[in-house]
């Protein structure tokens, strides 16, 4: 269940219209030229947060705030990928191409489609963000450049460290039990005892991979 509903745009209106869709808000329900799409509680809730600050990047986190209560224990990663990706699939999105719903490496998801006839505000947003004084510029661009070069040569004269990320976060009842990373670093393939999965390493999204019946995977 989702930790809440959404009330409604900024503007006091619960209906959203992009493109060929009208999301109401309130209601719960979307539809495409009139005719009620079937989406489930937990993509809907995420397009109404996209919904809500269009053109705005929303972290991963800032959603499994607002789809997950704090004492609710799931596989995270899992559910919102599921939830993002059972919502670019009822808007006939994709996320190598996307119209409405665009993924921001490392950081969360953005709508980039017109709302209401017009291109998301946070354009204009980011524009007054960014007015600072002229002085303020030239003193972060000067400083910019000597932390360049400073790093620049300190990378020069070391050596080159390893580092580590963690790339699952599986739960107990369902650990990782093989894995192997492409040869290009994108993708990560594992398996657990619930089958086989392929996951982007940039953006965690992750997708089951259909086995025939008792194939035993072994990436």
């Amino acid at each position: 269940m989702a930790a809440g509903s959404a009330s409604g745009t900024g503007d006091g209106t619960s209906k959203v219209k992009f493109g060929i869709f009208e999301a109401d808000l309130r209601a719960g329900e979307l539809r495409r030229n009139g005719s009620k799409v079937k989406l489930q509680e937990q993509p809907f809730q995420v397009l109404t947060v996209l919904l809500e600050r269009p053109g705005e990047v929303v972290s991963r986190e800032d959603l499994r705030t607002k789809l997950w209560p704090s004492d609710t224990f799931v596989d995270f990663d899992h559910g919102l990928n599921a939830a993002v990706r059972r919502l670019r699939d009822a808007l006939g999105d994709s996320a190598e191409n996307p119209r409405f719903v665009e993924t921001v490496a490392r950081r969360g998801y953005r709508f980039v489609g017109p709302v209401n006839g017009a291109a998301p505000e946070v354009t204009q947003k980011a524009i007054r963000r960014r007015r600072w004084p002229i002085a303020v510029g030239i003193a972060a661009v000067l400083l910019v450049g000597v932390v360049i070069g400073f790093h620049a040569a300190k990378q020069i004269f070391s050596a080159p460290r390893a580092q580590e990320r963690r790339l699952t976060a599986n739960p107990a009842e369902a650990p990782v039990l093989n894995g192997v990373i492409s040869p290009d670093g994108k993708y990560l393939a594992f398996s657990d005892n619930t089958g086989l999965y392929l996951r982007q390493i940039d953006t965690g999204e992750t997708h089951a991979v259909p086995l025939p019946q008792g194939f035993g995977p072994i990436p």
